[in-house]
């Protein structure tokens, strides 16, 4: 856990038994901290979806979401700007 130079033990007892305690606890805490690790990362694996890929000469509908439109309200302006066909490669394609 980063840095941790070798200090020889001290003269007070107190503060011996004080590190002595906290190293037991955190030889305690890594084991839990790996299984909840672990934990998380299937939780999180559960619900990933993989990207779509998109090829030159696939029709895809383009969105209105997240483009400046000069429309005076977004009810007016239509929901999708309708079919596109690519020409591009797919890696040239921005994919958020």
């Amino acid at each position: 856990m980063g840095f941790e130079p070798h200090q020889p033990p001290s003269k007070v007892e107190a503060v011996n038994e004080f590190t002595d305690q906290m190293k037991s606890t955190l030889e305690e805490a890594k084991p839990a901290l790996a299984k909840v690790k672990d934990e998380m990362v299937r939780y999180y694996n559960q619900c990933l979806a993989t990207a779509p890929t998109f090829a030159p000469g696939d029709k895809v509908y383009l969105s209105s979401s997240n483009i400046q439109m000069t429309c005076p309200l977004k009810n007016y302006c239509t929901v999708t700007l309708g079919l596109i066909l690519l020409n591009a490669t797919s890696d040239a394609i921005p994919t958020t």
